[in-house]
This record gives C-alpha cells, sequence and structure tokens, in this order.
C-alpha cells in the first residue's frame, strides 16, 4: 500500500501544478486535484487487484512431440534406486520426501511444487511430459538439462512414477 500513497501523492502534485498553470480557482482547483486523485488511487488498486489475478501461472502445456516420448531406460531396481538419489540431491527440498510437494523450499514459492502423489495429475503426465518438464523448468522449478544427464533424468521420471504409485 505505502507505493499507491506513494503515487497517488506524486500523481496529486502533478495535478496541482497542472491546474496551476491552466489558472482554475482555489476552489474549483482542489475539487479537481482530489477528485482526480481518488479516481487516481481506485485505478491503481484495480491494477494491482488485476495483477494479482495474472500471477497465477498458466498451464503448463508440454508440447505434443515431446508428450509422446516414451521413456527409453526400463524401471529396473537399479535404475529407480539411481532416480531416488537424484530425486533426493535435487528435487526433495521443494517437492518433499515423499513428493507431494510440500518440502521446506515450497514454503517461500510463489508457485508450488507438483505433487507427483496426485493420481490425477500424474495420469495426465506422459513419461514424456515428465521428461520434458524437468529438462526445460519453468519459473522456480529450474531447468535440469545442464546438471543432469538424460539418463539420470530419465530415471527420475521413472521414481517419480514410483512415487505415484506408492501413494496409493
Amino acid at each position: 500500500m505505502p507505493c499507491v500513497v506513494a503515487e497517488s501523492v506524486a500523481v496529486q502534485n502533478f495535478l496541482n501544478g497542472v491546474i496551476k498553470m491552466i489558472g482554475l480557482n482555489k476552489g474549483n482547483s482542489l475539487w479537481l486535484a482530489r477528485a482526480l486523485g481518488i479516481c487516481t488511487i481506485f485505478t491503481l488498486l484495480a491494477f494491482a487487484g488485476g495483477r494479482a489475478a495474472a500471477d497465477e501461472p498458466p498451464p503448463w502445456v508440454t508440447p505434443a512431440d515431446a508428450a509422446k516420448v516414451k521413456n527409453p531406460v526400463p524401471a529396473t531396481p537399479e535404475n529407480l534406486a539411481a532416480g531416488e538419489k537424484t530425486y533426493r540431491d535435487n528435487c526433495m527440498l521443494c517437492h518433499g520426501e515423499k513428493g507431494m510437494g510440500d518440502g521446506p523450499g515450497a514454503k517461500v514459492l510463489k508457485v508450488k511444487p507438483a505433487n507427483f502423489t496426485d493420481a490425477k495429475m500424474m495420469s495426465a503426465e506422459t513419461d514424456g511430459a515428465l521428461f520434458w518438464k524437468i529438462t526445460t523448468g519453468r519459473g522456480p522449478m529450474v531447468s535440469w538439462k545442464e546438471d543432469l544427464s538424460e539418463k539420470e533424468r530419465w530415471q527420475l521420471v521413472s521414481y517419480l512414477r514410483k512415487l505415484s504409485k506408492n501413494a496409493k
């Protein structure tokens, strides 16, 4: 709110200067300045409210060709263990120990991390879509393309599927 007040004072000072230049009398100018100041405040508040609604992120849609990609890494015990290690080292801080999106890092994020135990969400995501999102990142979710090998990202996808199944 201090920002809106500061902006309204600046606007009112500007309007007072314009009124002096035009030469309106003191009674009319004071009324006009107050009316314009109030309108400006309402406009700024409406804009701020619109921005709050715009802060909601749009759906994270995977390109169709990426969504069709199949996981080339089999979900063997070794690959699942490697995926779990990658998850614990890189994902658990935000997504939480069990993948519920409730890690300690999630508390400070505006956009909440995905809940991998949400059966509806996970059934809507293909392996290719999960891989693409891990690879590209968005907002607070960083891209892991440079930090994790392709195999590690696919192992992570398999582990995320395991988290989803374990939640049932």
